[in-house]
């Protein structure tokens, strides 16, 4: 089972080419890992209640077609690489079938000091059980 997050793209994030503007795809990745977790029961406002935070570290995109302005996407995530501090989470974004962009993304999390901290146990556990089974996609809620 894997987890794409829908989105519409909107006419306000094309340029005068009337091509989605590249800032707009991470936009849309962020989306899509904001309701990754919550499918994961992991609530990225809980967190920063708790003075935790889950920042990006590093971001890789690769545009493989153009998009447009009210077309229907699919943003797929999936579990990268993680140690016990640092993870990627895997992107395609996909017009219908096809793939029209590609990205990596790794977090951490930091502490109210901001300063790194083991990703949380329940976070851990749950990208543990995925990579173990093979099953990178959470089912959405």
């Amino acid at each position: 089972m894997s987890f794409k997050y829908p989105i519409r793209t909107r006419y306000s994030e094309t340029g005068q080419d009337g091509i989605i503007h590249h800032s707009s795809y991470v936009v849309y990745l962020e989306i899509a890992r904001i309701e990754f977790f919550r499918a994961l029961g992991l609530d990225i406002n809980d967190l920063e209640r708790e003075k935790r935070y889950c920042p990006v570290v590093d971001l890789s995109l690769k545009y493989l077609k153009p998009l447009r302005s009210l077309e229907d996407i699919d943003v797929e995530v999936s579990i990268g690489e993680f140690s016990k501090v640092i993870f990627s989470l895997n992107y395609r974004i996909l017009k219908g079938e096809t793939c029209v962009a590609t990205g990596i993304v790794s977090h951490c999390f930091l502490n109210e000091s901001f300063r790194p901290i083991p990703i949380p146990e329940p976070f851990l556990n749950q990208i543990k059980h995925l990579a173990k089974t093979s099953q990178t996609h959470p089912k959405p809620s």
